[in-house]
């Protein structure tokens, strides 16, 4: 098979996991009624998104995403509902303030929003964290740590959704959501790659500073993943 052909149909298998992997979540969003079932079906969708980016692409992808979206279910709902809430009282709010000066804080929240929701599902499927209030924090604090990420990541959605809706308007019924995972699963990646390089030089030089034998058992790395 000659190079060009061999690159089209690894995109055209591409193509196709992303289609699999969004029919797959629009199921399992709808078998947990919608509103309890979109957060639970994102978690699985980026658990096995983040399997592909990390290198394992022949995962079993449907016992993959049944087997987390089973055992992430609980604190998947609740993020799924509190994000589902807290973006309709935001566009609400936003349609009928009057007042300028409540209008700009309503965007700089809503800035706020739109970045924490592009870290908070990678950061379920990366870290084994416990306590859903950590993990809101840590996905506001590493989108605007990485602002520059951050910014990317964005611009790289705007461009993507442009082209498909200007062009292959098709495109977004058949992998619009999963595309979109994707884009934010891989960008986050590598934020959690420079921010766990940077803890891991912190350890270092605070154990080196440290006094042989003494001082207080050290908490943790940031660098506790789950394991593969």
């Amino acid at each position: 098979m000659s190079k060009i052909g061999e690159l089209f149909n690894n995109y055209c298998i591409i193509v196709l996991k992303l289609v699999y992997i969004q029919l797959l979540w629009l199921l399992f969003t709808l078998l947990g009624l919608i509103v309890l079932g979109v957060g639970p079906s994102s978690y699985a969708m980026f658990t096995v998104l983040r399997q592909w980016i990390r290198g394992n692409k022949d995962i079993p992808i449907f016992q993959t995403f049944h087997q987390a979206y089973r055992t992430g279910f609980k604190e998947s709902a609740l993020i799924g509902l509190l994000y589902t809430a807290g973006g309709i009282i935001l566009y609400v709010d936003l349609l009928y303030v009057e007042s300028q000066v409540l209008r700009g804080l309503l965007l700089v929240i809503g800035a706020l929003y739109l970045i924490s929701l592009g870290y908070i599902f990678p950061i379920l499927v990366h870290y084994d964290w416990k306590g859903v209030m950590l993990k809101l924090r840590c996905s506001l604090l590493f989108g605007i740590s990485c602002l520059q990420y951050t910014l990317m990541l964005f611009a790289i959605l705007a461009a993507v959704y442009f082209v498909l809706l200007m062009f292959i308007p098709v495109t977004m019924v058949l992998f619009g959501i999963s595309i979109g995972a994707y884009i934010a699963m891989w960008m986050a990646n590598q934020v959690f790659k420079r921010i766990e390089v940077q803890a891991e030089a912190m350890d270092d030089k605070d154990h080196k500073q440290s006094p042989e034998g003494g001082g207080e058992a050290k908490t943790p790395s940031l660098s506790k993943k789950f394991s593969q």
